[in-house]
């Protein structure tokens, strides 16, 4: 028995080569300085390929003549869809798209390899555990370009995830080392170390980290993922630290009422020992670089970092939900300037003669066609509408279907909110944001404590000199939270200022102490009086 199914295949091949030596042939040939294009002619090539009935071991052989240029070519596409506002424009779109179907068309070649191998093919004898782990290893691919570009792996995705380990159970191979440097993380791993490795990015909740910290959180996990075991029964009773999983779902985790038909577990506690040597060393003045973790953050935020992931493997992250169209809703406003305005910000530049002409102009669209010509800036400002799926405390699971609105939103972005029964809009900061397959835009919003106030922020540029105004936003101090005055800033702009002034509605003069949080596109920051 095999659970995962193929493609069926027949005696013509139409794919441009038909071995090992063809498809070396056939690369030397193809100009791979436009890497979109590369990239597409290969999935469509491995998925011709993977229709033609071929020895096992040849197909593994031109499986792995082309996997070099797989991986430098994807790499290179990467680049333009990768953390990317949301939805995706067409062409960062095409190029996610196409890097799916380039790994998952490859995972399935490795699959008729495998399903041969479980088949008792005498060419690929003593190979099962190289070829469930390349099977393996471009399911991670697919999994790092999915997160890369803010989509949620599908159910197939998973279900073949399983079906892998499952096959290498089989076989008697999950715990066999295999070497493998194109992933670019250690020299030899695992086939059950890389199937948990791709749960614990799951677990790690990549949505919600910023691309440094998913970066680093891959990092470690590949340094510490053979600490992790998929066991038939848990072997820790210490809540989380063991995740309760079904081979049969196409689901990452097991977290229904019923009984798994399959039941694995991950055990956790091998994993979460090593972040807490971490955190310990880090406490105890060790710099990031000599416990191994890397220069690219400072010692606070791996401490930062690693205090999250461990709370996160904990506790897996609920099934995604979308809300229905009779759910509440809500208006969502982006872009510092449209929520400015939004909260009765003073125009940050003097009346002059064009807002005359806006004027003058205003009478002559009622005067031709019965009411005001909207602009594309000005219906931004008006919000758009996303419904409730969800909400805990002060965050918000929020949605938008597909083809129900055109704003376009970054992780970790600024955006004001005004929720049912309230005539106000309220700041909140976008925690978490991604796609699902249906195109679904889902934001879980944390809304920021207080009244905001709209202020204005005069600059004095420090390269040119010259004076500018900007908005910006007051949180009020509210002692009941133990949240000191704040005010909101966009990114970059303290870096670039020689000199801010910052006033309050009642006068009052602001100076900045320090930055508590930076933003895709603000900065928070704790202030007093100046």
């Amino acid at each position: 028995m095999t659970w995962f199914s193929l493609p069926p295949t027949q005696g013509a091949n139409t794919a441009a080569f038909a071995n090992a030596d063809s498809a070396g042939d056939w690369l030397t040939r193809q100009p791979q300085a436009n890497a979109p294009a590369m990239q597409a002619e290969l999935a469509q090539q491995i998925g011709r390929l993977n229709a033609y009935a071929m020895p096992a071991r040849e197909r593994f052989k031109t499986l792995e003549v082309l996997r070099k240029t797989l991986f430098a070519v994807a790499a290179e596409c990467q680049r333009r869809y990768e953390k990317r506002p949301l939805p995706l424009a067409g062409g960062e779109q095409a190029a996610l798209d196409t890097a799916r179907d380039l790994w998952r068309a490859c995972a399935v070649g490795y699959l008729h390899c495998l399903r041969a191998v479980l088949d008792g093919d005498p060419t690929l004898a003593g190979q099962g555990a190289r070829v469930a782990h390349r099977a393996l290893a471009s399911l991670r691919m697919e999994q790092a370009s999915c997160y890369a570009g803010g989509l949620e792996p599908d159910a197939g995705f998973w279900r073949t995830l399983h079906a892998v380990l499952a096959a290498a159970e089989r076989l008697d191979c999950v715990r066999l080392p295999v070497a493998d440097r194109l992933l670019g993380e250690t020299a030899e791993s695992t086939v059950g170390a890389q199937y948990a490795m791709a749960l614990l990015l799951h677990l790690a909740r990549p949505f919600a980290l910023s691309r440094g910290q998913l970066s680093a959180a891959t990092r470690w996990f590949a340094r510490w993922r053979e600490q992790a075991a998929v066991l038939a029964a848990p072997d820790d009773p210490r809540p989380g630290h063991c995740v309760a999983l079904d081979l049969a779902l196409d689901a990452p985790t097991h977290q229904g009422p019923g009984a798994a038909a399959e039941p694995r577990w991950l055990a956790l506690s091998g994993v979460l020992r090593k972040m807490r040597q971490r955190l310990e060393a880090l406490a105890a003045s060790d710099t990031p670089e000599s416990l191994k973790l890397g220069g690219g953050l400072s010692a606070e935020a791996c401490t930062g970092l690693l205090k999250t992931l461990a709370e996160n493997l904990k506790l897996p992250p609920a099934p995604l939900a979308t809300a229905g169209t009779d759910a509440p809703a809500a208006a969502l406003l982006s872009g510092l300037d449209h929520i400015y305005r939004q909260l009765g910000g003073k125009s940050l530049k003097a009346l002059d003669d064009a807002s005359l002409l806006r004027d003058r102009r205003a009478h002559e669209q009622i005067a031709l066609f019965g009411h005001v010509v909207r602009t594309d800036e000005e219906d931004a400002a008006q919000g758009e509408t996303w419904r409730i799926a969800a909400s805990a405390g002060r965050t918000l699971h929020l949605c938008r279907t597909a083809g129900s609105g055109e704003a376009r939103l970054s992780p970790r972005a600024l955006i004001g909110l005004r929720l049912p029964g309230q005539a106000r809009y309220a700041l909140a900061r976008i925690a978490s944001l991604r796609m699902d397959g249906e195109g679904t835009l889902h934001a879980f919003a944390q809304q920021l404590p207080g009244a905001a106030q709209p202020i204005v922020a005069e600059v004095r540029e420090r390269v040119s000199g010259r004076n500018e105004r900007h908005p910006a936003f007051l949180l009020p101090a509210l002692d009941a939270v133990g949240s000191p005055a704040q005010v909101l800033l966009a990114a970059g702009l303290p870096a670039r200022a020689q000199t801010i002034s910052l006033l309050a509605e009642d006068g009052g003069a602001l100076r900045l102490d320090y930055c508590a949080e930076r933003g895709s596109d603000y900065e928070r920051w704790v202030c007093r009086p100046a």
